[in-house]
């Protein structure tokens, strides 16, 4: 009898992976918790509402695969926000349809770190390209989030709320830590399944359900082919606020639209 194959990027439009077992130790002792710590300060959502208690910053860098090094995007300022990055999802965000977001850009401290180019570079690694795009330069976008509620009845939100695709060709999320906090469970669906709730998707079409608990568990998405949706947190049951933090990593080809 054969033992049990997790699901892969290629083959199911969706993937599980554990960092931490990809990575050398001294790599992750030396530079995880710095990338921990730029999760403390992070400013609410200014496209969201305060009582949804979600946190972020945003970056973006180009991808050269023949040198295998990120290259950050220069930020613009902005009076309210200081340094910040663009953000454009189309139609794929019911919430911001159609909508340029800037949110406050990723610190230097930050977009330096070797653990967090370490991570950029595995999920390339994971991804699939045509002959054209795979010698193109590669457009990635790197979100912090943060889900955090500190009142036993508030719930943190993601965004959007329910199953969706984010309109990027390949989508990875990356927990960082999870603390005392209750829910944040991940669910990914047929592609059909996009503007619904996980409890209105009929388990057919339900193709998995799981919590990352561990810092650098991990999950890929293939948009094209499915949609997903994380549950909101709630604290848990000490006096601490209950926190959950990701690195949320996007990756399309930059091909000429003219």
């Amino acid at each position: 009898m054969q033992g049990h194959q997790e699901p892969t990027l290629a083959a199911n439009g969706f993937a599980r992976f554990s960092l931490s077992r990809e990575f050398e130790p001294d790599l992750i002792d030396t530079w995880l918790g710095e990338l921990q710590g730029e999760f403390s300060d992070l400013p609410p959502d200014p496209y969201g509402d305060p009582l949804l208690h979600r946190y972020r910053r945003h970056s973006c860098a180009v991808l050269l695969p023949w040198e295998r090094k990120l290259h950050w995007v220069p930020k613009v300022s902005d009076p309210r926000l200081g340094d910040v990055t663009h953000y454009f999802q189309g139609g794929y965000n019911p919430e911001h349809r159609g909508m340029d977001r800037f949110f406050p850009a990723i610190s230097a401290r930050a977009e330096s770190n070797p653990l967090l180019e370490r991570i950029v570079l595995f999920d390339f690694a994971q991804t699939w390209w045509s002959d054209q795009e795979r010698n193109l330069p590669m457009h990635v976008g790197v979100h912090f989030i943060k889900l955090s509620v500190e009142d036993g009845e508030g719930t943190a939100v993601s965004s959007p709320n329910f199953l969706h695709q984010d309109g990027e060709p390949f989508h990875f999320a990356h927990l960082i830590y999870k603390r005392n906090a209750i829910g944040g469970t991940n669910y990914v669906a047929d592609v059909a399944c996009s503007g619904s709730d996980p409890g209105e998707v009929s388990p057919e079409l339900l193709k998995a359900s799981f919590d990352l608990e561990e810092a650098l568990e991990s999950y890929g998405i293939h948009d094209e082919r499915v949609s997903h949706h994380v549950n909101p947190i709630r604290r848990g049951d000490e006096s601490c606020p209950g926190e959950r933090a990701v690195v949320l990593v996007d990756i399309t080809p930059m091909v000429k639209t003219v």
